[in-house]
């Protein structure tokens, strides 16, 4: 059942994606609308196979690798419905839908680990289904700033090129970056905080000097700078879109990166 679930979610988001750039090089919205609707019903299928997981295993379905990207996926396919039914972003598909296959084929040839005993505990559910939601919407900050930056390159060209007709404005993409940042901040900010709660409480002495930890809150940092420039400065523009994507990039190092350093994160 579990495999005819993610078998079934991921077809749909190929399809979504195959529509979507459909959709970009003919221009016809037709594309557009059938794309949305394959990763919504793909989004249907990935959620009843998380929750089919969790029930069989008799665990949260983010103790490992193999699971959370799995979950990572879900979260960027809910960060790609959020921002297309607000601000209907006709490229939306181009840029989020293949970071969902890639993540979701990944999956396949990633061997299920054991569930070290660690985190045998409530307090996983929590923290890590907040980082992940954290890191999807770092992912939309990511993208709006692309998005951003390449709608500021169509407009200084005075030029209709590739993508001025299916970006919005750049107050809109500037609203988005905004939303998804402050939405990835406030949960990887309580992520933290229940893992700090969760450590003190079960974890060895030194937590604080895992690898994993550590890169955390050089994330958590870098993203706080970047509210503030924002919010206290008024920085817009370029200057945010290319710190949110540094963010981004930190992030990537933080959820893949320090696992070859070792640490009590080695499980994911």
């Amino acid at each position: 059942m579990g495999g005819l679930l993610f078998n079934a979610a991921f077809g749909f988001y190929a399809i979504g994606l195959f529509h979507s750039v459909a959709a970009f090089v003919s221009k016809r919205d037709v594309f557009v609308r059938i794309a949305v609707i394959s990763v919504g019903i793909a989004f249907a299928f990935h959620t009843a196979f998380l929750v089919f997981r969790g029930f069989e295993k008799e665990f949260f379905p983010l103790t490992g690798l193999r699971e959370g990207l799995a979950f990572f996926a879900w979260v960027v396919s809910l960060c790609f419905l959020i921002a297309y039914s607000r601000y209907r972003i006709k490229v939306l598909g181009i840029f989020f839908l293949p970071l969902v296959a890639a993540l979701m084929l990944s999956t396949v040839f990633i061997q299920a680990s054991p569930i070290p005993d660690i985190l045998r505990s409530s307090w996983v559910y929590l923290h890590t289904s907040l980082m992940f939601l954290a890191y999807g919407m770092f992912f939309g900050t990511f993208i709006a700033g692309l998005f951003y930056l390449l709608q500021e390159r169509e407009l200084k060209s005075k030029k209709r090129r590739t993508f001025y007709d299916q970006l919005p404005s750049l107050r809109a993409l500037d609203e988005l970056f905004l939303k998804f940042l402050i939405a990835g901040f406030t949960f990887m900010s309580f992520g933290l905080i229940v893992g700090v709660i969760w450590a003190e409480q079960q974890w060895v002495n030194g937590w604080f000097k895992d690898p994993k930890v550590l890169a955390a809150m050089t994330t958590w940092g870098i993203y706080l700078a970047l509210l503030y420039v924002r919010l206290t400065l008024g920085w817009r523009g370029r200057r945010v879109a290319l710190l949110g994507m540094l963010g981004f990039c930190s992030v990537l190092f933080t959820f893949l990166g320090v696992a070859f350093f070792g640490g009590q994160h080695v499980f994911g």
